[in-house]
This record gives C-alpha cells, sequence and structure tokens, in this order.
C-alpha cells in the first residue's frame, strides 16, 4: 500500500460508489475469480479512502466471514468520516 500513488479521495469515492455497484449488482457472481478480483479492489480502494481519513482498518490480515464484517464496519465508518459510498 505504501507504494501505490496518492489518489485524491474524489477519485477513491468515485471508484468506491462503482466497485460496489458492481458488487451488489449480481453480474459477477456466477465468476468466483471476477467476483474475487472485484473484492480484492474494492478491499484495496477502501484501504487507500482508510489511510486519507484516518480510518484504522484490519482488512488485510481477514478473510471470509470476518473480513465482511470488517468490511461493513470501515464502510460505516468511512460514511460517519462524510465519504459517499452509495449513490
Amino acid at each position: 500500500m505504501e507504494a501505490l500513488p496518492a489518489v485524491p479521495i474524489e477519485q477513491l469515492a468515485y471508484d468506491l460508489r462503482r466497485l460496489d455497484r458492481q458488487r451488489r449488482s449480481g453480474l459477477l457472481r456466477s465468476s468466483e475469480s471476477c467476483m474475487a478480483a472485484l473484492l480484492q479492489a474494492y478491499d484495496a480502494r477502501l484501504r487507500l479512502a482508510c489511510r486519507c481519513l484516518g480510518v484504522a482498518e484490519q482488512l488485510q490480515p481477514l478473510q471470509g466471514v470476518d473480513r465482511e464484517m470488517e468490511r461493513l464496519r470501515v464502510e460505516t465508518r468511512l460514511e460517519a468520516a462524510g465519504l459517499a459510498l452509495r449513490d
């Protein structure tokens, strides 16, 4: 994560909304590899947004239901910090 270039928070918000729409649409659910790649991209953007807004997160070491619960917690914290994650 540290090696990634800085991304404007507006771009992160746009990316998160786009990825969230794709994630919730169900179109990629038929392909496990596509869904895994989508969630990986979504989580990477969540982590960058957390870093920008000073929100603590523990997405990286978790898997399965634990990661999904952390994802929900992080989304709630980011929204409380003013980041609009839904259209």
